[in-house]
């Protein structure tokens, strides 16, 4: 059996070149798998259905100045147009991808940025590397 790596924290967070502050309590979300299965009833057994799903990271809360929550909102709405995206989990594993993010909200009384990242494509994983 394998050992239970490394949890916690964001190490940082990186969106077009620009590295921003992670919140330190949070929980970011990681869709892994490429499907979402569920079942679909018939008279006496069930059908598998899959549905295919995009490995976004939600819940990046990132703690943000006017200029960076400016800036994040120029990149949410620059349709089109790909950023690249990259997170270092506590492990020190890098993981990056080109995409864009959905700024969800603001929450004044701390300035904390909640934002979504998807990749246009599956993450590249970089183990270790970012110690």
């Amino acid at each position: 059996m394998a050992a239970l790596g490394i949890s916690g924290t964001l190490r940082a967070v990186e969106i077009a070149g620009v590295s921003y502050e992670p919140a330190g309590d949070i929980d970011m979300s990681e869709i892994v798998s490429a499907v979402e299965n569920s079942s679909v009833r018939g008279y006496g057994s069930s059908m598998r259905k899959m549905v295919s799903r995009a490995p976004t990271r939600e819940g990046v809360v990132l703690l943000t100045n006017a200029d960076e929550r400016a800036e994040l909102k120029s990149i949410a709405d620059n349709a089109g147009v790909d950023v690249t995206l990259s997170y270092i989990n506590a492990a020190g594993d890098k993981m990056t991808a080109p995409g864009w993010i959905e700024m969800e909200n603001n929450q004044t009384a701390e300035n904390r940025t909640t934002v979504q990242l998807h990749p246009r494509r599956d993450w590249t994983v970089i183990v270790g590397q970012a110690n």
